[in-house]
């Protein structure tokens, strides 16, 4: 997937993955899958797909939803939180480290 915003150039092909996480079977309506990549320009970004009822879905208008996908920037804090969300310790631990506190 690649996808131009703000005039960079954000490309799936091109960046490194690093997490990835699948929310139910795609046989379901609300699935979605969504993997994290960084660039080498140390970018992040999310690149997505899903079902009729997850939050990739397309208003087609008249009531009627399809699946879709888009790839979404995100900003170190928004990464951070996404890796918590989905319980990606290792990898927090791995590019952020410097970021974590011990309680």
């Amino acid at each position: 997937m690649k996808k131009i915003i703000n005039a960079i150039v954000y490309n799936t092909d091109t960046a490194d993955k690093i997490a990835s996480v699948h929310h139910k079977t795609n046989d379901h309506s609300s699935w979605f899958h969504e993997e994290l990549y960084t660039t080498e320009n140390g970018r992040w970004f999310i690149a997505g797909e899903g079902g009729s009822h997850s939050h990739y879905a397309i208003d087609e208008g008249e009531g009627n939803m399809n699946g879709g996908s888009d790839l979404l920037p995100r900003t170190i804090p928004e990464t951070m939180s996404w890796l918590e969300k989905h319980r990606k310790y290792d990898v927090l631990e791995e590019y952020f480290a410097a970021y974590l506190q011990t309680a």
